[in-house]
């Protein structure tokens, strides 16, 4: 038999099992794992829940305003004024809290959690959007009283409701508006707007207007309408007899297209009235009541440095006129002074308008304005052709507004020259959504404001925007980064380190 060479022989030995080695599991090792999964989900726990529990019941006092002028937070003035609060108020957002297309969603949201915070559960915050909920309007407005609008707010106490148009919580560059057609807002009355309507509705109390009866006067269901959207309960009053006498809880004074003069004993009445800082409104246009001689009522207008002559202003500038054929029924404007410091539409339709002068000779302490002017290029045609040397081509007043300030409340008298601004044919035509409606609601707003003891402070807008606070979006990223990012790193590195020291 051949040998086996060496190599051979090592080729087809088969190798021999090496005997098995048991490693020894250190029971020590399985505990501190089990620890620390354990340590790790229940610190992960612990920390879901406690966020939990304070978003719930402390989310809105561990809040911190970063704005250079403190928007998102409200003054020390309302703050005790909130803590004083005896009636429950709801605030509703008629928007979705979320939609960052509302470029001053910033200024609302915020400061209104802090109302919500700081009013020990008198206020009830709530935002509601009316495309998702279309009932919303009816139930707070049965009557459509009130013309509430998706995208406003709503204060409401018992019965007492009254809307907030975010747009008007802000003061604008009249001089950037007028050159360029652009509202850049300068200041911020947010806080002073909600803090007032709040004081409204929960006084129990509505304003309260009285139309002056016996004259004819047309009928005035829309504009009782547009009255009762700022608050105001209207009546009818009649001042015959020796014992007539305005209420005392008059706060505005009507007298809505007369077709008669006012007797003796209400031009009496009317001087009183103004006399102990009254404030009126005359509506008297020129279409039909041209032949009447308003001898007493002139007297009370004379008071106040106004005067209503027999002539129809006459406009001459076509691109003014609504219907080129008729020259007596255009677009005014409102006067430029009046408009720097209050926030009102550009034009108004005005029909008929009368002539109304503004004396030379001013009572003393009286102050006249207009607010609603024709173009430069307007004139006066008068009844039987009769020449005033004080007339010519130019702007003429559509709406005056004078004001007494020999006391600390000035009286106040609003003459207005045309229907246009109170009528209801008017209204059932446009609507109280038009550019009528909206100077009325402010002008009557500004000369009949929601009186407040307490006087709000106003912020100062630090630049042209109105994204200057920071936003609630910002707000909520910082808080996942803070409260999930930083943890979530802190727990991948610990993992990490553990899977690089378990086998130490």
């Amino acid at each position: 038999m051949a040998r086996k060479t060496a190599k051979e022989s090592i080729l087809r030995e088969k190798p021999g099992r090496s005997p098995k080695v048991k490693v020894r599991i250190d029971e020590r090792f399985k505990s501190l794992k089990s620890i620390s999964v354990v340590s790790v989900v229940l610190v992960v726990a612990i920390c879901i829940v406690f966020n939990m529990i304070i978003d719930m019941t402390l989310d809105k006092k561990l809040t911190f305003d970063s704005t250079s002028v403190k928007s998102n937070s409200v003054s020390t003035i309302t703050g005790d004024y909130l803590k004083t609060l005896d009636k429950k108020v709801e605030i509703i957002g008629l928007f979705d809290k979320n939609d960052s297309s509302l470029e001053w969603r910033e200024y609302f949201v915020p400061l209104l959690d802090d109302y919500e915070a700081k009013a020990n559960g008198m206020i009830d915050l709530k935002y509601i959007d009316p495309d998702i909920d279309p009932f919303i309007m009816t139930q707070l407005d049965p009557d459509n009283t009130y013309q509430l609008q998706k995208n406003t707010y709503v204060v409401r106490c018992g019965d007492m409701l009254v809307g907030v148009d975010p747009y008007s919580c802000f003061e604008y560059d009249q001089d950037v508006a007028q050159y360029y057609g652009v509202g850049m807002p300068v200041a911020n009355n947010v806080e002073r707007a909600f803090t007032r309507c709040i004081v409204y509705v929960t006084s129990g109390r509505p304003l309260h207007a009285y139309y002056l009866s016996g004259h004819d006067s047309p009928s005035h269901q829309k504009f009782d309408t547009l009255l009762m959207s700022l608050g105001f309960v209207t009546s009818e009053i009649t001042l015959k007899g020796e014992s007539a006498k305005i209420p005392d809880d008059c706060e505005l004074l009507i007298i809505l297209q007369p077709k008669t003069d006012l007797s003796l004993v209400e031009k009496e009445l009317l001087k009183t009235y103004l006399d102990n800082s009254g404030k009126i409104l005359l509506v008297s246009d020129f279409g039909d009541s041209k032949v009447k001689d308003f001898t007493n009522l002139n007297d009370v207008a004379q008071r106040m440095g106004i005067s209503l002559e027999p002539g129809i202003l006459h406009e001459n500038n076509l691109d003014n006129l609504v219907d080129v054929s008729d020259p007596y029924y255009s677009i005014a404007k409102a006067d430029s002074e009046y408009a720097s410091y209050i926030s009102i539409p550009d034009s108004y339709t005005v029909e008929n308008c009368r002539y109304i002068k503004i004396l030379r000779d001013l009572p003393q302490n009286v102050y006249v304005s207009p607010l609603v002017v024709t173009s430069d290029s307007a004139s006066v045609d008068f009844q039987n052709a009769q020449i005033d040397a004080d007339v010519s081509a130019g702007t003429y007043p559509v709406v005056v507004q004078a004001v007494d300030a020999s006391r600390s409340e000035m009286s106040c008298m609003i003459v207005v020259g045309t229907q246009t601004f109170t009528s209801d044919a008017y209204y059932n035509e446009k609507t109280l959504d038009d550019n009528n409606a909206l100077f009325m609601r402010q002008m009557v707003h500004d000369i009949c404001p929601i009186e407040i003891d307490i006087l709000v402070p106003q912020r100062k807008i630090p630049s042209y925007t109105l994204s200057k606070p920071l936003s609630s979006s910002s707000a909520t990223m910082w808080s996942f980064i803070v409260m999930t990012v930083i943890p979530l790193g802190s727990l991948i590195c610990g993992i990490a380190v553990y899977q690089r020291r378990r086998h130490l």
